[in-house]
């Protein structure tokens, strides 16, 4: 469904409006959240085991393009989450007219199979599928299964601390049952602002060689504790190459809903 820009606007105004609503009602409290947005990469922190964690998001670029990423984590154990993410509401520019719909699902985990050392970094890796759920006749998806693995690492310096990440895609080519190979890499430092405020730097790139696509950006902005369980969120990304978007405005939130069975 093709439907012109007037009026779609007041989805993400309404969806930014609630999200920072959030504190006021939130049931947090007791374990602490571990957020992984609104940066491109992940660090090695997974979701307190045995808990439910969210994270939702609305992310708005200079072209009126929209994105309002949903995450929901579970922790699997104590050093391991399941992850799904899906955008309800996609908006991208088409050649005459807005394209709006709903995005692909994403399965994934995260493992950490080393803790941090005294000289040592902790190391994870996160492998996930694209779920092929986005009308893929608009454009708001590709209508194949994509994988990625990716190799993390996380390193507390003094009171800064360092990410390094990257990812290995197998995305599949819609008709030609073929597949092209993306690499995503990105260095991220988070730095302790002011009491609850975090602020986080990240330079990424994606590169698919076969359409020969190079997307660099940079990311910054900060991440508040409201309370244990939840964090609130906003960042600028500025486009460095002709395929990233010129600059992207995302603000959000990270919940931690406890243990939903307990007592059950």
């Amino acid at each position: 469904m093709k439907i012109k820009l007037a009026g779609s606007c007041y989805v993400p105004v309404l969806l930014v409006c609630a999200l920072w609503m959030l504190p006021a009602c939130s049931m947090t409290g007791r374990y602490a959240a571990a957020p992984q947005r609104p940066s491109f990469s992940s660090d090695t922190g997974t979701t307190a085991q045995g808990t439910i964690e969210a994270e939702l998001g609305v992310a708005v670029d200079d072209q009126d393009q929209v994105d309002t990423p949903v995450t929901v984590k579970w922790g699997a154990g104590e050093s391991s989450e399941l992850f799904l993410s899906w955008s309800p509401y996609v908006r991208l520019e088409g050649e005459r007219d807005a394209v709006e719909g709903a995005g692909d699902v994403v399965v994934g985990t995260r493992y950490r199979f080393t803790d941090e050392g005294e000289n040592t970094p902790s190391a994870a890796f996160q492998l996930a599928a694209k779920v092929p759920t986005a009308d893929d006749q608009d454009g708001l998806g590709s209508g194949e299964v994509d994988f990625a693995l990716a190799g993390i690492v996380t390193k507390v310096i003094n009171t800064a601390t360092l990410v390094g990440y990257y990812e290995a895609g197998v995305l599949g080519v819609p008709s030609s049952g073929e597949v092209d190979i993306a690499h995503g890499i990105a260095l991220a430092m988070g730095h302790p602002l002011l009491g609850r405020l975090n602020g986080f730097l990240e330079v990424a790139g994606v590169f698919i060689p076969d359409q020969d696509q190079s997307s660099v950006f940079s990311t910054l902005g900060a991440g508040y504790e409201w309370k244990t369980g939840l964090v609130l969120d906003s960042a600028v990304t500025i486009g460095l190459t002709d395929d990233a978007s010129d600059l992207q405005f995302t603000i959000g939130t990270t919940i931690n809903l406890g243990n939903l069975f307990a007592g059950r």
